[in-house]
């Protein structure tokens, strides 16, 4: 089964499958469709009697689903990786039924150093659990939570966001499924104040829509969080690679925010637009 372990003790992700260069991927990857996932009667009351864990930060607490409970409501490639133990599965699965330390390293950045209010629109991309969007939802902010499975928006996401913020889900969030490939065109121009990702820059072949999302979406006084470790081994991504990715692209300026030597090593990029010009 997945583990919750909060904090350190999620290591390195075991890859079933072989990564694929970028031209090999844009032929032959399974790319997840767009999709929205709307919180419904059930979301809202699934998760009182369930086990949470609360992840205790300075000014809030924030819940989540413990794991396990919810992987008997899996189905299809997501079953199969939960049968098999699979932290990932390329293209098929992400990740997201796990909470990553990266994303506990975002949601206490989050909290400490970004100001939200309820005129604050926050988008998170990966989302998983969400830790790092619910802190922002706490707060009063509009946010939008994106996976790449519609399933773990539907056993996680989605009650993890009432568990924080009760019927305010409704008014303030969307959850949003799929590749990033395909999510760019459903995403508004210039809208978002900050977009947050943790653990996504493990493969070097999702940079680019990566990087898209972010050109398209980020308003032009905007800041994006980029959460992961420095180096992925066996997989060839991490924040020295996405940063010389960034700096070839040329629409942003990066700097390291924030740097950990617990376990492996993790750091948290921040993103800005090198010119706000540009934008209008």
């Amino acid at each position: 089964s997945f583990n919750f372990e909060v904090p350190g003790a999620d290591g390195e992700p075991r890859v079933e499958r072989e990564y694929l260069t970028n031209e090999q991927r844009a032929v032959v990857k399974r790319v997840a469709p767009f999709d929205e996932v709307i919180p419904r009667l059930e979301h809202e009351h699934v998760h009182e009697s369930l086990e949470k864990t609360v992840l205790d930060l300075t000014s809030m607490k924030v819940e989540f689903l413990v794991s396990g409970q919810m992987e008997q409501l899996l189905k299809g490639d997501l079953k199969e990786a939960a049968e098999e133990n699979l932290d990932l599965v390329p293209s098929v699965y992400e990740g997201g039924m796990k909470v990553w330390e990266c994303s506990i390293d975002l949601a206490e950045y989050v909290e400490s150093c970004l100001t939200i209010d309820e005129d604050t629109r926050i988008l998170e991309l990966g989302c998983g659990a969400g830790l790092p969007g619910h802190v922002g939802g706490i707060r009063g902010a509009t946010v939008h939570f994106q996976d790449y499975n519609k399933q773990v928006l539907d056993l996680v996401t989605i009650p993890n966001a009432f568990a924080n913020i009760g019927s305010e889900v409704y008014r303030r969030c969307r959850f949003l499924a799929g590749d990033w490939s395909v999510l760019l065109e459903h995403l508004e121009e210039q809208c978002y104040d900050f977009i947050l990702t943790s653990e996504t820059i493990y493969s070097s072949a999702t940079y680019q829509d990566l990087i898209g999302i972010f050109k398209k979406s980020l308003k032009p006084h905007g800041l994006i969080l980029v959460a992961a470790k420095t180096c992925y081994f066996g997989v060839g991504g991490g924040t020295r690679q996405f940063e010389e990715t960034v700096a070839s692209d040329g629409t942003f300026k990066s700097r390291v925010v924030f740097v950990t030597d617990t376990g492996v090593q993790r750091e948290i990029l921040e993103l800005r637009r090198k010119s706000v010009d540009a934008c209008s």
